[in-house]
């Protein structure tokens, strides 16, 4: 409200129109302003709720990150080390199937609440006790079952979290920001990689402390979110085309006076243009699932089986004989962290900054691509960039990926259900790849049974063939994605 005194508007000059209004995110009306629903105004910067919520995000991807890549295929190792890459398979497959049905059915129970209460906090808040307690299960088991057992709860509590937390990205960022938010989120899953390489580094050995260690950080990270809410505003759904009510008596006024009217914006032609975009956003949403699932393809067989790998065939990582895997698995964790925190964000602050999303898209999946085939046919240094090199391409593109739903999301009435529909495409190469594994294996069909014939599969015929499909898997990713329509 305009002050008497104010000396920006001394008596006789003229008043600034915008003197008066309502705040950001306000209207006089009552209604959600522009700022606040998509314009990239109404992104203030990385606050107060960009932070709690990247804290949060880094301590759900701190639960699974060590734990998967690190923790469990060790442990497995300790305790059934003639069949550890057969047990590994078996163990990944059961914990993905859990996170299929449990992501979604998280996210109809998050949406729920919501509506009923208004925020997504008690889901996250009962994910996350569950998920420190699953993560306490599975550091003191020593029992191949008790491991299955303990990943399929770890799996279906970390969901119960991880969905309403995802979805807080559709509820509280404003489209002209999704692309940052989500590049500064998902700098969570390169510094939970640091969580990994530390683990490697400070806890060499398999023991119940470093997942008692990981249950306390996850708790620390999450818990902010949770003390200090709101903690952010929220975007209204269904008003991220502001001004309709302008637009209407803008139509009425052009009538008129006798002046044509453009058939978008009459309302019965909007609404029948807006099915049609509803459609193209459903055909959009399908092809960037589609993608993603590609991408986690080759996510799943990198990151389940390069520590094996490292383990069968240490000489070809350049680790000599009689010289830990561990130290050099945790210095190139380290070194690969250290590469994606210098790409993402950057990537994100130019995807936002020229309302670009597939440009960007394509790009790190072309990376993540020849990175993976630089794997497939290197050794030693080239080997070993490779890797770091695809960790960057693919953390690069998650987090564009995340923007893009995001915003396609931005209006539905459930978007935690659908995210988690979408989590399909994060969740099933880890049903599908095991079993591939497995299949290549010819399990069974050797005197030596499952676990002798995947380790000489592993050891012998599956490196090369396994990186340059998944390098295949990216390309057709980029493909895909350049075919997106209704975002730019």
């Amino acid at each position: 409200m305009h002050h008497p005194h104010d000396p920006a508007h001394p008596i006789g000059k003229r008043v600034n129109p915008d003197r008066g209004r309502a705040p950001v995110g306000i209207s006089r009306s009552g209604g959600a302003s522009a700022s606040a629903l998509g314009g990239a105004s109404g992104w203030q910067g990385p606050g107060r709720g960009v932070a709690l919520y990247g804290m949060a995000m880094f301590g759900a991807h701190l639960s699974y990150a060590p734990l998967l890549t690190l923790l469990l295929p060790r442990r497995i190792v300790a305790v059934a080390p003639d069949q550890a890459a057969a047990v590994t398979s078996l163990v990944v497959l059961a914990g993905a199937i859990t996170a299929s049905l449990g992501h979604i059915l998280a996210g109809r129970i998050s949406d729920g609440w919501r509506r009923r209460h208004g925020n997504r906090r008690a889901p996250i808040a009962i994910g996350l006790v569950l998920t420190m307690l699953a993560l306490g299960w599975l550091g003191l088991t020593r029992q191949v079952a008790g491991l299955a057992l303990g990943l399929v709860a770890f799996q279906a509590a970390l969901n119960l979290m991880f969905a309403p937390l995802g979805a807080l990205l559709v509820d509280h960022f404003a489209d002209g920001a999704k692309a940052r938010v989500a590049a500064l989120v998902n700098l969570a899953m390169p510094m939970a990689g640091l969580g990994t390489g530390a683990a490697a580094l400070i806890l060499p050995h398999d023991g119940p402390a470093p997942f008692l260690a990981i249950a306390a950080l996850v708790g620390l990270s999450v818990a902010p979110l949770l003390v200090i809410w709101p903690f952010a505003p929220a975007v209204v759904p269904g008003a991220a085309v502001p001004g309709a009510a302008v637009q209407g008596a803008a139509v009425q006024g052009a009538a008129v006076q006798g002046r044509a009217v453009p058939a978008s914006a009459v309302p019965g032609a909007a609404a029948a243009t807006g099915n049609a975009a509803g459609g193209k956003r459903g055909i959009d949403l399908a092809q960037i699932g589609v993608a993603r699932l590609l991408v986690q393809c080759g996510a799943v067989f990198t990151m389940s089986y390069f520590y094996l790998f490292l383990v069968r065939d240490p000489l070809r990582a350049g680790v000599l004989p009689g010289h830990s895997v561990d130290v050099l698995y945790g210095r190139l964790v380290m070194v690969s962290t250290l590469l994606v925190l210098l790409v993402i964000v950057p990537v994100g602050q130019w995807s936002d900054r020229h309302r670009r999303r597939r440009a960007p898209m394509v790009t790190c999946a072309l990376v993540a691509g020849l990175a993976l085939c630089a794997v497939q046919a290197g050794s030693g240094w080239l080997l070993l960039a490779g890797y770091a090199l695809f960790q960057a391409g693919l953390i690069a593109y998650l987090s564009l990926d995340a923007a893009t739903v995001a915003q396609i999301l931005r209006d539905h009435p459930r978007p935690g259900e659908m995210l988690g529909y979408m989590n399909l495409a994060n969740t099933l190469p880890s049903v599908c790849v095991p079993l591939i594994v497995l299949a290549a294996s010819g399990a069974g069909a050797e005197p030596g049974g499952a676990g002798a014939a995947l380790h000489a599969t592993l050891h012998i015929g599956l490196w090369a063939p396994g990186f340059a499909a998944a390098a295949a898997c990216c390309m057709l990713a980029a493909a895909l994605v350049a075919r997106v329509r209704t975002v730019a």
